[in-house]
C-alpha cells in the first residue's frame, strides 16, 4: 500500500483514517488543522450509522448515542403538534439500521483510529510537502467552499435529560425561527436559527422553551440558502472530501457529517483501483458530488419551509405538511427514502 496524507481533524478525516487503516493502509500523516464551530451534538440518520457500523463500531455507537422513537413537528408559540412520523424500531426495520442523536465529541472519540498515525505535524507541513511524499492527499478541512453572506445565527442551549421528552425528536416552527430539540444520552440540546439580528423573545415560544432560549449561547451565523459544492473533487493525487466539498446546513442537520459516506466510498476507491488510483478517484466523483448536489439543494428547500414570516405562506405550508403526514404517512416516508436508504456499503464493497 502506498503512503496516505489526511488533511483536517473532524469527522470525515477520522473516518477515512479508520476505513483506510481497515484496508491495510499503514503509512498514514495525519495533519490536524483548526476546524469551522460545528454544533455540539447531532442526528447521525440511517444512511450514516450504516457507515459507523460497517467500520466495526456498532457496539460502541450503540453505547454513546441515544436513539429516538418519533420525529416531530410543533408549532412555537402553542406547542400545537402539526406532523408526527416515527423512529426507533420503523426506522431499523425499513433502513437496516437505526437514527441516533450523538454528542459530536463523542463521535470524534469513537472515530479514533485503530492504530497509531504519525504524529500530527506542528506546525502543519505545507501541501506542496505532502505531495511530495505521499502517493494520495485526502483533504478534508472545511472552509474551502464558499457559503455566501451569512443570513442566520445559530444558538445553542442544553438542559438535563428527562425521559419522557427524550423519546422524541422536536422541530418548533416560528415566525421565521426554528428551534430543534432533541436529546443525547447526558442532555437535552436546544439549537434555535433566527435571521441574523432578528432576536429570540420569550412570547413567540412555548413556556417549554424558555429557560433553554435564555441559557442559549451563539455558535456560529450561516447562509440557509447556501447550495454551493466543490465542483472538482480531486485534482492530480489529491483528492477533497466531507467538508472541503460541501458546507453543513444547519436546517437539516441529518446531513452534517454526509463526509462519512465519502470517507466510505473514497476508501473503497482506494483499495479497488490499488493499481491505477486516478481511474479511482474519477470514480469518486461521479458517485459521490450528485448525490451530495441533490441534498445541498433539498437542505435549502427545507430552510424555505420554515422561513415563511407571512400569515399565508405558512398556513399553506403547514396545510401541506399536516396533510402529508396524517392522511398519507407512506408517501411521505417515500419522499426521503432517497436519503435514508442510500447503501453505499453495498454499492461500494
Amino acid at each position: 500500500m502506498y503512503p496516505l496524507a489526511v488533511i483536517g481533524d473532524n469527522v470525515t478525516a477520522r473516518a477515512i483514517v479508520h476505513a483506510a487503516q481497515a484496508n491495510g493502509f499503514a503509512d498514514i500523516t495525519w495533519v490536524g488543522t483548526p476546524q469551522a464551530t460545528t454544533l455540539p451534538a447531532t442526528t447521525l440518520s440511517a444512511n450514516l450509522t450504516r457507515v459507523i457500523h460497517a467500520l466495526g463500531l456498532s457496539d460502541a455507537l450503540q453505547q454513546v448515542s441515544f436513539q429516538p422513537d418519533r420525529e416531530q413537528v410543533r408549532f412555537a408559540a402553542s406547542g400545537y403538534l402539526l406532523t408526527e412520523l416515527p423512529l426507533g424500531k420503523f426506522t431499523t426495520d425499513r433502513y437496516g439500521t437505526q437514527h441516533v442523536n450523538i454528542e459530536h465529541e463523542d463521535l470524534l472519540s469513537l472515530l479514533t483510529p485503530r492504530h497509531p498515525v504519525r504524529d500530527k505535524a506542528d506546525p502543519a507541513p505545507e501541501q506542496q510537502t505532502l505531495e511530495q511524499n505521499h502517493s494520495l492527499v485526502l483533504d478534508c478541512a472545511s472552509g474551502q467552499v464558499k457559503a455566501g453572506a451569512p443570513t442566520h445565527e445559530l444558538w445553542h442551549a442544553t438542559a438535563p435529560f428527562e425521559p419522557g421528552i427524550a423519546r422524541a425528536n422536536m422541530t418548533w416552527l416560528g415566525q421565521g425561527q426554528t428551534c430543534w430539540q432533541f436529546a443525547t444520552p447526558s442532555a437535552l440540546h436546544y439549537v434555535f436559527a433566527t435571521p441574523v439580528n432578528q432576536p429570540l423573545v420569550n412570547h413567540e415560544w412555548h413556556e417549554s422553551l424558555h429557560e433553554p432560549l435564555a441559557a442559549a449561547q451563539l455558535l456560529q451565523q450561516f447562509n440557509a440558502a447556501n447550495t454551493a459544492v466543490r465542483e472538482h473533487w480531486y485534482e492530480g493525487h489529491i483528492a477533497y472530501l466531507g467538508d472541503a466539498c460541501y458546507t453543513p446546513n444547519p436546517f437539516h442537520r441529518e446531513t452534517h457529517h454526509i463526509g462519512l459516506e465519502d470517507a466510505w466510498v473514497l476508501s473503497r476507491m482506494m483499495d479497488n483501483y490499488e493499481e491505477d488510483i486516478g481511474d479511482g478517484l474519477r470514480e469518486y466523483q461521479k458517485y459521490r458530488r450528485p448525490r451530495v448536489q441533490k441534498i445541498a439543494a433539498r437542505n435549502v428547500l427545507i430552510a424555505q419551509q420554515h422561513l415563511p414570516t407571512d400569515n399565508l405562506s405558512r398556513f399553506r405550508r403547514n396545510i401541506s405538511m399536516a396533510f402529508g403526514t396524517r392522511f398519507m404517512p407512506e408517501i411521505a416516508m417515500q419522499k426521503i427514502d432517497w436519503l435514508y436508504s442510500y447503501d453505499c456499503i453495498r454499492g461500494f464493497r
